[in-house]
């Protein structure tokens, strides 16, 4: 029986499709460059996608009614944000030695704040023509308004008044923002979450994790840059990185003015943890404290599992904070607790799984050297900013949550990693209703561009940048993410990027109907490399 194609349409999501849908079918390889390049002949085919990449649906609507109603010039585009520090985030951002061209310069923005309906938005005005500079303000940041909120607010815009604003920037100069009500479905995310990390522990905590320790966000990349603002409060210093690192995050990192450094390279043979333990001390002597280590266990997209008992003891030895993100790895697999003084998720991938709703979250870890002070920054300057409508749909699709676990071998996984040993090390044990495995994402790994083209070319499913939906997705994530500037994308290859490679995040379909489609990709691949073209 012949393999089905997709029969989704370029440019709208995987089914079912709706108003707050966050995927996007880019089928073909340079289909996912020219997205990721905002080519227009692809921009303009757009129905749905991850809102934190380009707005869309009623967070656009809502950016767009602001924007008449304001009177920006029409040669401006303007979005809108939920937290009042994005004024000087984006000026920072926008005018950064980092930015290539075209960039921005310091009277290129506008800023303007709006009330509607008792919510206070922060809206941004840019120069369409130099979009490329200001976009990862939306993208690294993840605190514009999610599409509910939009939803709601656009029933209501003709409340909008324009709060008055001289446009300093400076923080204490902003109005303040008027922050989102809770309701019950907060609370209730955060107590399956709590049971979620005390369910098959490793061994005793000297304390639990309470429900107040967890702390909800707009998006995954909301909650790293709000737990990054909190421990520049504390520990001012450079952060360092290690590993593979989701490529919103890296670039958020390498914009944050007290130094980032990377440790790309966390394989076996790397000795990463030697070179850590030198930099640390290189760091001590020098009368410097690193604020704290960040690592993705394991990493997107390559599955590498740095050691995290090492990576304790030295955190420990140098009184560094230790972050690990478990997006991928998920709360029901692995116990990081024991190693980890803050984790971050993001909310919108497993613990979702239906790729229709956006969240993420920091949870302090109370037996924590670091707890005490970390809690009370948060005691005094958290305030929610996840609307309502987005936590009740968060927690209706977590009701049946545990990833699925397939059973496989592929070329990139945490099972069949040189670092398997250090996932094994802090997975949970099985308990009567599930075993823990290793996350939904794996990676092909291409000898030549050529057959890894052949084989996504011709792969009959989902193709996008989303991970742990319903049905499985694929992407070219290292070319189309980091392939644009030559000289970054060298640096990612050196520890393992590869444009070669191709990220799948597998669904719910039945595994040999799985099986049937990717052993007919396969055989594309199979007959490009015996065409022998190995330097295309």
């Amino acid at each position: 029986m012949a393999v089905k194609e997709i029969a989704t349409e370029i440019g709208h999501s995987i089914p079912p499709e709706g108003p707050h849908t966050i995927t996007v079918h880019a089928r073909g390889w340079d289909t996912g460059i020219a997205l990721f390049r905002g080519e227009e002949s692809v921009v303009q085919k757009l129905k749905s996608i991850y809102p934190r990449i380009f707005p869309f649906g009623h967070a656009q609507t809502l950016s767009i009614a602001v924007h008449q109603r304001l009177s920006f010039p029409p040669t401006h585009g303007c979005q809108v944000f939920t937290q009042p520090d994005i004024f000087s985030v984006a000026q920072e951002h926008a005018i950064s030695d980092h930015r290539k061209e075209p960039k921005l310069v310091a009277g290129d923005l506008i800023f303007k704040v709006v009330d509607i309906a008792g919510v206070r938005l922060f809206c941004v005005g840019y120069p369409m023509a130099k979009t490329a500079g200001i976009i990862g303000v939306w993208r690294n940041f993840g605190t514009g308004a999610s599409t509910r909120l939009s939803e709601h607010l656009l029933t209501q815009v003709d409340t909008l008044v324009e709060v008055p604003f001289d446009g300093d920037v400076s923080l204490e100069k902003i109005p303040t923002a008027t922050h989102l009500p809770e309701s019950a479905a907060h609370q209730a995310i955060r107590e399956r979450v709590v049971g979620l990390l005390n369910r098959a522990p490793l061994g005793p905590q000297s304390e639990a994790v309470a429900m107040d320790d967890v702390y909800l966000y707009p998006t995954g990349m909301a909650a790293i840059y709000g737990l990054h603002r909190a421990i520049m409060q504390v520990r001012k210093g450079p952060m360092v990185g290690l590993g593979a690192i989701f490529a919103s995050t890296y670039h958020l990192f390498c914009d944050f003015p007290d130094g980032f450094k990377h440790f790309g390279a966390c394989d076996a043979p790397s000795g990463v943890m030697d070179k850590l333990e030198a930099y640390l001390q290189v760091e001590a002597e020098a009368g410097r404290k690193v604020s704290y280590i960040f690592a993705e266990f394991p990493s997107n997209p390559i599955l590498v599992s740095p050691d995290l008992k090492r990576l304790r003891h030295l955190a420990h030895q140098y009184d560094t904070i230790v972050v690990i993100d478990d997006t991928v790895s998920s709360f029901c697999n692995v116990d990081v607790l024991p190693v980890a003084d803050v984790i971050i998720t993001s909310l919108t991938k497993s613990f979702s799984g239906y790729a229709d709703v956006m969240g993420g979250s920091i949870i302090l870890n109370p037996s924590s050297r670091h707890y005490p002070v970390l809690k009370k920054v948060y005691q005094e300057t958290f305030h929610n900013e996840y609307f309502a409508g987005d936590a009740e749909k968060l927690l209706s699709n977590s009701v049946d949550y545990f990833p699925p676990q397939h059973h496989s071998e592929p070329v990139l996984y945490p099972s069949v990693s040189d670092t398997a040993a250090n996932y094994a090390a802090v997975m949970r044990p099985p308990t009567t209703d599930f075993a823990p495995g290793y996350g939904c994402l794996l990676g092909v790994d291409f000898t030549t561009p050529a057959t890894a083209r052949a084989f996504y070319d011709n792969l009959h499913v989902h193709q996008g940048p989303h991970l742990a939906a319903h049905r499985t997705i694929a992407f070219n994530y290292n070319d189309c993410v980091f392939g644009r500037d030559l000289e970054e994308a060298k640096y990612h290859a050196g520890y393992g990027l590869r444009k070669e490679q191709v990220r799948i995040a597998v669904g719910l379909e039945e595994v040999a109907e799985l099986v049937k489609v990717f052993e007919e990709a396969l055989k594309f691949g199979v007959a490009a490399v015996k065409k022998g073209d190995i330097n295309t």
